[in-house]
C-alpha cells in the first residue's frame, strides 16, 4: 500500500513537468510546420524553438521523431548542417556507444601486454584517454584503434575487419541487463553516453572515413616524421585524433623517472601539437 500512495504522489509531482513539457512539444510541432509552409531559413531563430526538445526528449520517442523531421527539413536547403546534426544527435543519444565499445574491445585484445614508456597499461594509460578525449563517435573509435596498426603488425584492413567482427557480436548478442555489466562500470561510462536499443549501422562512407584516418596516423607508412604530420594536416579526423595522442604523450607524469631523452621527445611533440593547431584552425577559420 505504501509503494502504491508513494507512486501516486510521484505521478501527482511530475504531473506538472509532463504538462509543460506536452506544451513544449505541441508548440514545437506547430512551429515546424509553419517553418515549412513559410519555407524559413533561418537556423539560429528555427533553434530558439526547436531546440528546448533536447531538454526531455528520450531515444526511439516522438520528441526524437519531430526533431528529426526538422533536420529533414533543414536538409532540404543545407544538407551538409542537416548530416551533421543528425550525426550529432544520434552520438549524443546513444546510438553510437556500442561501436565505441566495440573498437575498445579490438584495442584491449590487439595492445594486450603492451606498456607506455613509463610501464603503464597502454590501453588504460593512453588508449582510453585519448578515446575519451574524441569529441564524437568517429574520434573515440580512431582514438582507440590509432595505434592499431602502427604498433600491432595488423592492416589497417585487418583492424577495420575486427571491428566489423566486434560490433556484430555486441549487437547480434545484446545483454538482457547492460546496466548489470562490468563493462559499462570499468571504463565505458566514461567514454561514452549509455547506449538505446537501437544501434547505429556504420555507413560505407563512415568506414571508408575511419580507415583513411587509421592510415594516416600510422606514420611507418611515410618517410618521415615532418610528411607524417603533413599529411595528417590534411585530414579533419585524423588530426583531431592526432592532438589528443599528442596532448596525452605529452603528459610527463606517465613516466616515473623522466630523463632527458624524455623530455626531448616532449618537446618534438609539442612543436607538432602547435603545427597541428595551426593547421585545425586553418580549416575550421578561426
Amino acid at each position: 500500500m505504501k509503494d502504491s500512495l508513494l507512486s501516486k504522489e510521484l505521478i501527482e509531482a511530475f504531473r506538472p513537468i509532463a504538462e509543460m513539457n506536452n506544451a513544449r512539444f505541441r508548440q514545437a510541432k506547430t512551429m515546424l510546420a509553419g517553418f515549412i509552409s513559410t519555407q524559413e531559413r533561418d537556423l539560429n531563430y528555427m533553434d530558439e524553438y526547436m531546440d528546448v526538445l533536447f531538454d526531455f526528449m528520450d531515444s526511439e520517442s516522438d520528441i526524437e521523431m519531430l526533431m528529426r523531421q526538422y533536420y529533414d527539413y533543414i536538409a532540404t536547403f543545407d544538407a551538409k548542417e542537416a548530416r551533421r546534426r543528425i550525426d550529432s544527435l544520434e552520438n549524443d543519444m546513444g546510438y553510437m556507444t556500442k561501436i565505441v565499445y566495440a573498437a575498445g574491445l579490438v584495442a584491449q585484445k590487439l595492445h594486450k601486454g603492451q606498456t607506455d614508456k613509463g610501464g603503464n597499461d597502454y590501453f588504460e594509460s593512453h588508449l582510453l584517454k585519448v578515446a575519451d578525449a574524441g569529441f564524437d563517435w568517429k574520434e573515440k573509435v580512431v582514438g582507440f584503434l590509432h595505434d592499431a596498426s602502427e604498433d600491432c603488425n595488423v592492416m589497417v584492413e585487418d583492424v577495420m575487419n575486427l571491428l566489423d567482427q566486434e560490433i556484430s557480436r555486441v549487437v547480434d548478442n545484446p545483454k538482457e541487463h547492460w546496466h548489470e555489466e562490468d563493462w559499462w562500470e570499468d571504463w565505458m561510462e566514461d567514454i561514452a553516453v549509455y547506449p538505446c536499443t537501437v544501434t547505429h549501422v556504420i555507413t560505407t562512407e563512415e568506414r571508408d572515413e575511419i580507415k583513411t584516418a587509421l592510415t594516416l596516423l600510422n606514420h611507418n607508412t611515410v618517410p618521415s616524421r615532418e610528411e607524417y604530420i603533413n599529411r595528417i594536416s590534411s585530414n579533419l579526423l585524423a588530426l583531431k585524433v592526432k592532438l589528443n595522442d599528442l596532448r596525452n604523450n605529452m603528459d610527463i607524469t606517465r613516466i616515473p623517472e623522466p630523463i632527458e631523452k624524455d623530455y626531448a621527445r616532449i618537446e618534438r611533440y609539442k612543436k607538432e601539437h602547435d603545427i597541428l593547431m595551426e593547421a585545425l584552425r586553418n580549416r575550421l577559420n578561426i
